[in-house]
């Protein structure tokens, strides 16, 4: 399978609204490679696009997909509950809470790159999933998209204690690391000028 071709595709269709096709699409590439993260990204948003309407998918989709989910939870199956739980979402892509749940579950099968694409996607709708979608991305060292996350949560809710601490503690970061480089350059600079012979040095 060419999964860049089908995801592609997938985006083409989601922005001419066929939003069912291409959860479709993004729904195959992803029982092939579960933690393919421009797939859950692009799943995440086509059923976000998808609302309150019952997908293709969904009305095609047979068995308690929460139930196997739950089950697979217990047994300690993380490919399985993922599976299941992203089966539960299409089934109900209204579902916010069932969207932050298969996520959840990408990120305890290991798939953290396909979390951060499915919480990044759903940050858009839920403070709680712009939340995590920062945390994600903070602790893959992506501090500007984490920033970005937090800020999307306050747009929300600016009360958020959570994202306002979070984003602090960021910028704080941040700044530290960029005063470090800076410090860093400028003992670089004084250690190649005290290299430098001085003037009827030999």
């Amino acid at each position: 399978m060419d999964l860049k071709k089908h995801l592609d595709r997938a985006e083409q269709a989601l922005h001419r609204g066929q939003a069912d096709f291409s959860a479709e699409l993004c729904d195959q590439v992803l029982d092939f490679a579960p933690g393919e993260a421009r797939a859950a990204e692009l799943l995440a948003k086509s059923l976000l696009q998808l609302g309150g309407k019952k997908s293709l998918l969904g009305k095609l989709g047979a068995g308690p997909a929460g139930f196997a989910a739950g089950f697979s939870k217990i047994t300690k199956n993380p490919d399985a509950e993922a599976r299941a739980r992203r089966r539960a979402f299409i089934k109900d892509p209204g579902d916010i809470r069932k969207g932050c749940s298969w996520a959840e579950a990408l990120e305890r099968a290991g798939y953290a790159g396909a979390a951060l694409g499915a919480f990044g996607a759903l940050s858009e709708s839920d403070v709680m999933a712009a939340k995590q979608a920062g945390a994600l991305a903070h602790a893959q060292g992506e501090v500007d998209l984490a920033l970005e996350y937090y800020q999307r949560a306050l747009d929300v809710d600016p009360r958020d204690t959570d994202a306002l601490r979070a984003r602090k503690n960021l910028a704080a970061e941040q700044a530290l690391r960029t005063k470090r480089y800076d410090e860093a350059d400028s003992a670089l600079d004084l250690l190649v000028e005290m290299d430098k012979p001085t003037e009827g040095e030999e």
